[in-house]
């Protein structure tokens, strides 16, 4: 009698694996939300945009285009609201589908609303299990929805070439965890990648130009509004005094004759925070190395007289973008290189005391002493113009 009992248990708890998933989404319901814009509109509402495939045109080649269905394989909408939730709100009301948000990976953040306060996106972004901390936040020159309708011609979709971007060995890596990191520690201000559309030439008389995403260098944040750009050098100099180990291009003189271009790469920072006499210094010690891509005129890199002279050229080069990278947080009030958190971490009761309550204005009286020490690792596959040679038969 037991064990009929013990089977028709067993029995009744298997057909509870038949009843399937209670909270079951099919595929075929959802729409996968690759990017996000946000725009601020005369009105003070927000605008809410959203870049999301077309699966009915995934099989076909080609791509591009700004927002309608028909030969495009990706569909842009947007919605006005007073909140991030209110306009969503209004596009769900308009799509068949369930919009998913788990697959995005870049943010990206109008100018106009960038200069007015970023803070309101680390409410509403965290406060959805599907959102992640580590998507990308990109502020655009202009309107964020433009980026969106830019056509690059590598990519099926924007929101693939904006994300490949910002992950290049060239920029740094800034997700939106950092960013709040930067926004709630002392002594310190936030940047984020900037962005812009660029019009590029006609390849053929039957073709349109293509509007290519570029990267333009970093938005520059006081507390959480944006007050300017790091750009060229400006650029370079913010990475290196982040210790990013990013690749930069620099073009250097020497002796007034030669100009050679290097690819810089491999760079590291050491930051310290002293007082001396009652004035704040900062010791900035970098470290990069170089190859050479190009040179104009005939410089012969096999003697190590010239690779010093480039060594040297390159150390005033990487002196100066820092400095600029400087003047531009001075100029701007703001501290982008997180100055204050090493003082503040050194000298806890002096931070307090003295310069808590008025950081970065501190920044201004600083005396910045700058040290770089650069080698020139690589010539490529020659020291000079393989033509010499043949000139000085």
């Amino acid at each position: 009698m037991r064990s009929r009992r013990t089977r028709l248990s067993l029995v009744l708890l298997s057909l509870l694996c038949l009843t399937g998933c209670w909270d079951r989404v099919e595929i075929n319901d959802t729409a996968f939300i690759l990017t996000t814009a946000v725009d601020m509109e005369q009105d003070g509402k927000i605008r809410y945009s959203v870049l999301l495939p077309l699966p009915g045109s995934m099989g076909g080649a080609s791509g591009g285009g700004g927002g309608t269905a028909g030969t495009k394989s990706y569909y842009i909408d947007s919605a006005v609201g007073t909140t991030f939730r209110e306009a969503q709100a209004q596009l769900q009301r308009r799509m068949s589908r369930r919009m998913f948000f788990a697959h995005r990976r870049t943010l990206l953040i109008g100018e106009d609303y960038a200069k007015r306060g970023i803070r309101n996106l680390f409410d509403t972004t965290p406060r959805s299990p599907e959102s992640r901390m580590t998507l990308y936040m990109v502020v655009t020159k202009g309107k964020a929805y433009k980026l969106l309708q830019a056509t690059p011609q590598f990519e099926r979709f924007p929101s693939e070439a904006i994300r490949e971007l910002v992950k290049a060995r060239n920029v740094i890596h800034i997700n939106m965890k950092q960013v709040a990191l930067s926004l709630s520690s002392p002594g310190s201000d936030a940047v984020t990648v900037y962005m812009g559309v660029k019009e590029a030439e006609k390849n053929s008389k039957n073709t349109k130009k293509s509007k290519e995403i570029e990267f333009l260098g970093y938005a520059q944040f006081r507390k959480d509004k944006m007050t300017g750009v790091f750009e060229n050098a400006e650029a370079s100099g913010l990475a290196w005094l982040k210790g990013m180990p990013v690749q930069a291009t620099a073009t250097v003189k020497i002796e007034d004759r030669y100009t050679i271009t290097l690819n810089i790469f491999d760079s590291k920072c050491q930051i310290r925070a002293y007082t001396e006499r009652g004035k704040l210094r900062f010791d900035i010690r970098t470290e990069a190395k170089a190859k050479a891509t190009e040179v104009l005129g005939m410089y012969d890199l096999s003697q190590t007289g010239k690779v010093q002279k480039v060594e040297e050229a390159m150390n005033r080069y990487i002196e100066q973008a820092i400095r600029k990278a400087i003047r531009k947080m001075i100029g701007n009030r703001t501290d982008s290189a997180q100055f204050g958190s090493y003082l503040w971490r050194e000298h806890p009761r002096l931070w307090e005391k003295k310069y808590a309550s008025r950081w970065p204005a501190g920044m201004k009286d600083a005396d910045f002493r700058i040290q770089v020490k650069s080698v020139l690792t690589e010539t490529g596959l020659i020291y000079e113009n393989v033509t010499k040679a043949e000139r000085t038969r």
